[in-house]
């Protein structure tokens, strides 16, 4: 018996033994959190008492952009998971002050401004996508003084403020983020719906001066071409629209986050 309990304390002595020296055990490698959802405000122009553009047909254009903004933001949000802030999510009236100060109120990551052109020449088509800089021409100017109506800012002002902007990386990432919307856009859109053209120009639009993160002004076709007026009202040309944009956003974001040269 004392044998057999000789041989006992020798196995447990041993096992003992063995457990002291093994390898620690390893620690789960925690993994790192997810990055925060990207954070957007959607700006459909005009509003309220300012309907904007108006056709001969009644097609005003703070219906359809609003109606394009909310199929924007929901483009968005399956496409990246964004949060989406509206500058006004009905038809109410909101200043130009007031759009861009509630933008980096918001600290938003991206500012997009919805639109719908307008021109004397009924023929005027196609899209254009527009960032802060000067003007790219006279009809960039135009666009710009009209959408400016209502500003506290007048233009001189607005000038001596974009003397800063334009030297600070924001203007370069807008650009980067105009390109990336307008190749979606042509891809999507324009043999699809039959889109002339999609532009990317740069003006003093006062909406854009005071956002502080990349910021765009997208004219989504001119309201006073009949034939865009209407496809501007079809909820298919809204949606078409929105999922190319999101898309364009969503190719950008994606470059931010591997930029050339990583490993």
């Amino acid at each position: 018996m004392i044998a057999s309990l000789r041989r006992t304390f020798v196995i447990v002595f041993l096992i003992s033994v063995s457990a002291a020296h093994a390898a620690p055990e390893t620690q789960p490698v925690q993994k790192p959190a997810p990055p925060p959802p990207p954070v957007i405000v959607i700006d459909p122009g005009h509003g309220g008492k300012d309907p904007g553009a108006i056709s001969k047909a009644k097609i005003r254009e703070k219906d359809v952009v609003l109606a394009i903004s909310k199929k924007l933001s929901q483009a968005l949000k399956k496409k990246i998971g964004a949060k989406i802030f509206f500058t006004r999510a009905a038809d109410q009236f909101v200043t130009l002050d007031y759009r861009n100060r509630f933008a980096n109120q918001k600290q938003c990551d991206l500012f997009l401004s919805v639109h719908a052109n307008a021109s004397p020449n009924k023929k005027a088509e196609g899209l254009e996508i527009y960032y802060l800089n000067r003007a790219t021409d006279s009809s960039s100017s135009r666009l710009a003084a009209r959408e400016n109506a209502g500003a506290p800012k007048q233009e001189k002002e607005i000038e001596g403020i974009l003397s800063d902007l334009i030297q600070a990386a924001v203007t370069e990432e807008s650009a980067e983020l105009s390109q990336q919307v307008r190749k979606s856009l042509q891809r999507r859109v324009m043999k699809k719906f039959g889109v002339k053209d999609v532009e990317v120009k740069t003006a003093l639009f006062y909406v854009l001066v005071g956002a502080k993160c990349p910021s765009l002004l997208i004219e989504t076709g001119f309201i006073t071409n009949p034939k865009e007026g209407k496809r501007l009202k079809s909820a298919g040309f809204q949606k078409g629209l929105a999922d190319a944009i999101a898309e364009g956003v969503a190719t950008y974001l994606a470059g931010l986050n591997n930029p050339k040269g990583d490993l």
